[in-house]
């Protein structure tokens, strides 16, 4: 087995998204590629492979696992699954409601309204239609 580091720190470097929300990023770099036989599945890169991490990223990312593998955090993930979940996923795949056609935060809001009123008209209807054929029967 080898000493040699796996990657090797380039630089840390910074960016700012258009909210103004600044991301801070480490760079790793690694220190040979050559020969190796995975490099066509790890990297398109012509040189070593370089892998940028976003330490505060990573360290959410842990805060979220340790929440969710609580039994709090369970219970919250079992209680999203039945609820709005489903309703997002009809309203996506059955209804090809894809993405919002307001701008803004007030027409955004009143665009949800109505697909929640016609997702709730066409249950009600649904459900209206098995009970007159439950009747007939």
């Amino acid at each position: 087995m080898s000493s040699k580091p796996y990657s090797h720190f380039r630089k840390e470097s910074k960016e700012t998204l258009e909210s103004g929300y600044e991301i801070r990023k480490r760079h790793f770099r690694s220190p040979s590629c050559e020969g190796c036989p995975l490099k066509e599945r790890c990297t398109k890169a012509a040189g070593n492979r370089e892998v940028v991490v976003s330490l505060e990223r990573l360290r959410y990312q842990s805060q979220a696992r340790e929440i969710l593998r609580s039994e709090e955090g369970y219970a919250l993930a079992v209680r999203r699954m039945t609820e709005p979940e489903s309703v997002f996923g009809q309203l996506k795949n059955n209804r090809g409601f894809r993405r919002f056609l307001l701008r803004g935060i007030e027409k955004v809001t009143l665009e949800v309204g109505w697909l929640s009123l016609a997702h709730n008209l066409l249950k009600q209807a649904t459900n209206d239609q098995k009970r007159k054929a439950a009747i007939l029967q």
